[in-house]
């Protein structure tokens, strides 16, 4: 016979001690959960604070080495850009320059050929315009240019000067106006192309015609001195220049370009391969006696989760035994126990059985 048939009330008693405790072992379980989690919450914030800041000064680091090197190789390829814009303008300069001494020659018969021309007009004592270029237009064109000229000269007189009087101004006054127009302009216009051709061309033709043979000479010179320019820029020869100054500092520049290029890539391999190791060595050793202590209380706490998940195994495990087979699970609670011992106490039952009866009896009349 055991004590919860020999002095229920002793029982209840003892039982009710045992609930209190195992209450008090799940509230420590609690506490010690909460406490697990908080170290361990911790613990991983300052981890990632840890690899973050890791993170960002390699980060930081590299973009620093980037920057050195690239401003190194910025200002030598600025300088190779200015050594090549320099070589450039002393090239022009000496296409310039040859064009100017191979076109020479023609340049300088043309200059003989206009003061031939305007000797020719003196010494025949006609008017010096027939050897200027608007006259030659207007009446001895020679080549395609000067024959586009002359019609949009005789456009321009014959076409439109008239019709821009009649439409901006004598539109309202009628067709008749416009054909009035017409006679006028070709009067006054025709007429004088016609008189000053009479009094040029019909009386020193001889002038006018040793004129236009030199015209036709100078017109191809200039094609001559056109072509021959053509052909020199088109020269992909460089030797005629003097430009091996500045291709030894050319490919001085360049060679010192690639060579910080190169630098920087052996820098970045070096920073990859080393640098970044040793920035995260550093900042680990820095903290890692402050991370092995929140670790360790971390543990600490789970150890402590642990041994009190025991014990409160093994103390439900004994509530079931040793009370919950002898008063049932719906009375494992502290109120249900007092009310018991009250119900012993007063007398109103004698045995454990009567006493879970009658406090059913009181629960089943309220």
């Amino acid at each position: 016979m055991g004590l919860e048939t020999e002095n229920p009330q002793a029982f209840l008693e003892q039982s009710k001690e045992l609930l209190i405790n195992f209450q008090r072992i799940q509230e420590n379980l609690q506490v010690s959960l909460e406490k697990e989690k908080e170290t361990k919450q911790v613990y991983e914030r300052d981890r990632a604070a840890v690899t973050e800041k890791i993170e960002k000064t390699i980060k930081e680091r590299q973009k620093e080495l980037e920057q050195s090197y690239d401003e190194k190789i910025e200002q030598s390829s600025g300088k190779v850009k200015k050594a090549q814009s320099e070589r450039e303008s002393a090239k022009n300069k000496g296409i310039k320059e040859r064009i100017a001494e191979e076109t020479a020659p023609l340049k300088q018969e043309n200059k003989e050929l206009k003061r031939q021309m305007q000797g020719i007009c003196k010494r025949e004592g006609a008017p010096m315009f027939i050897s200027r270029k608007l006259f030659a237009v207007l009446y001895k064109p020679v080549g395609f240019a000067e024959f586009l000229c002359l019609i949009f000269l005789f456009l321009f007189f014959f076409a439109a000067i008239p019709l821009g009087l009649y439409f901006f101004l004598l539109r309202e006054r009628g067709i008749l106006f416009l054909v009035g127009i017409y006679l006028v302009d070709i009067f006054i216009f025709g007429g004088l192309y016609v008189l000053v051709g009479n009094r040029t061309v019909g009386k020193f033709r001889e002038v006018v015609k040793q004129s236009v043979s030199i015209r036709k000479r100078i017109l191809k010179n200039k094609k001559s001195i056109l072509a021959l320019a053509k052909e020199i820029r088109k020269d992909s020869d460089d030797g005629h220049y003097n430009l091996t100054e500045y291709d030894d500092e050319i490919a001085r520049l360049t060679q010192e370009r690639n060579d910080f290029i190169a630098q920087k890539q052996n820098a970045l391999h070096n920073f990859e391969t080393v640098s970044k190791e040793i920035i995260k060595d550093e900042i680990e050793n820095a903290e890692k006696e402050h991370l092995e202590a929140l670790k360790a209380e971390w543990q600490e706490s789970t150890k402590e989760r642990v041994e009190l998940e025991t014990l409160e195994r093994e103390k439900a495990l004994g509530l079931s035994k040793e009370v919950e087979q002898y008063i049932g699970k719906k009375h494992m609670n502290l109120d249900d126990i007092e009310a018991m011992i009250l119900i012993l106490q007063k007398g109103e039952a004698k045995s454990l059985t009567e006493t879970i009866l009658k406090l059913e009896e009181e629960k089943a009349s309220i």
